[in-house]
């Protein structure tokens, strides 16, 4: 995490996942996908500034989606601010 000066910084910092070592990012996550087995299907997109990568809004939020993606896929992946 890194270190702010005012609360407003923090407050307007949003963040994406990145698949580690990658420039991909979490563009989706389907946590029901019946066409896979077991069920649940992360995509993926390439590039930093990508539009169809997903920006979450707080880092609770990235962070409940960083586990999501462990725990249907398996990967490891860094949450970076944007």
């Amino acid at each position: 995490m890194g270190i702010y000066n005012t609360a407003i910084e923090r407050e307007n910092m949003c963040f994406k996942i990145r698949l580690g070592g990658t420039n991909e990012f979490v563009s989706a996550i389907d946590p029901y996908a019946a066409h896979c087995y077991p069920p649940g299907e992360v995509k993926f997109v390439e590039g930093w500034g990508n539009p169809s990568a997903i920006i979450f809004h707080t880092r609770t939020s990235a962070e409940r989606a960083k586990n999501k993606v462990w725990e249907i896929e398996g990967f490891h992946t860094t949450i970076e601010e944007v």
